[in-house]
């Protein structure tokens, strides 16, 4: 049976709080602010994009960029483009009438069916949301009328980009690695909270992350990850993640100090919570 748009918006609004709730080092929560944005920006943002996420659109492009004018003309500021990139291919599968059994399948799909015109509007989105940190090369391309689709430009971009790579790899990653690891961690901690902070911890060991990239270059990237290892190894081996709470919280204010955000690490977080809620919401 088809999940109603209800149930879909529900899940991506208690996907975006929860992540917000999570602990999680360097990124903006409940835990503190950060990097000129405030928790409230978010809350507001995750009902806003709730609504016009589910909204009739033209296709995956035209639901990102209405999604994103609502968030700007509610906030100001982009608190969720990379969200709305990976959200909005799951979301159209669903409204697309697609069962959940079957939702890997149909997002391939719609992946394989973006258009030219997906491409434009995703564009315009990416001008108006103006992410932080995006270079020249990415600003000319984003600037220009595309002449591929969707589907090619994130292709492009997937070997420096981890959006750019779900979606070159059919959203694998997100449907197999990341909701089984917040599956095991919710059953091994019974905590939603300490689950979604165990896949962004193991998202950010396990691969660069994208907006860092952006931002500091590969190598800082790269430097960021290696120095968290330790900590998240010995994290995702405890029986008791509190424990950890601390060392968490002190690595939180050293990445702040020195402007390292992990954004795009959350943006994946909250994509494995939305189809891990999907998948409690069927049963």
């Amino acid at each position: 049976m088809p999940i109603s748009p209800g149930t879909i918006r529900s899940c991506f609004q208690r996907a975006c709080l929860l992540e917000l709730h999570a602990l999680k080092p360097g990124n903006v929560g409940l835990h503190g602010d950060g990097h000129g944005m405030q928790l409230a920006q978010f809350v507001v943002s995750a009902n806003t994009a709730s609504y016009a996420l589910i909204k009739p659109a033209n296709g995956v492009g035209q639901r990102i960029l209405h999604t994103v004018q609502a968030t700007h003309d509610a906030v100001g500021d982009n608190t969720n483009l990379g969200i709305l990139l990976l959200a909005a291919p799951i979301v159209q599968a669903l409204l697309t009438g697609s069962e959940l059994e079957q939702l890997p399948q149909a997002v391939k799909k719609v992946l394989a069916e973006l258009s030219i015109d997906d491409a434009d509007y995703t564009y315009q989105a990416i001008q108006l949301a103006n992410p932080g940190g995006m270079g020249e090369v990415a600003e000319h391309d984003v600037q220009s009328k595309p002449e591929i689709t969707l589907l090619e430009a994130m292709q492009l971009s997937a070997e420096h980009d981890q959006i750019g790579f779900q979606y070159a790899h059919g959203f694998e990653r997100l449907f197999n690695e990341n909701v089984s690891c917040y599956q095991h961690y919710l059953a091994l901690w019974g905590s939603m909270e300490w689950a979604a902070s165990a896949v962004f911890m193991k998202q950010l060991r396990d691969q660069a992350d994208s907006l860092i990239l952006r931002k500091k270059g590969l190598l800082k990237a790269q430097e960021i990850s290696a120095m968290i290892a330790p900590l998240v190894d010995d994290l995702l081996a405890s029986s008791d993640p509190n424990v950890y709470r601390s060392r968490l919280l002190s690595l939180d204010g050293h990445l702040k100090n020195i402007d390292i955000n992990p954004g795009t690490t959350a943006d994946l977080t909250v994509a494995t919570l939305f189809l891990a809620l999907l998948q409690s919401a069927s049963k």
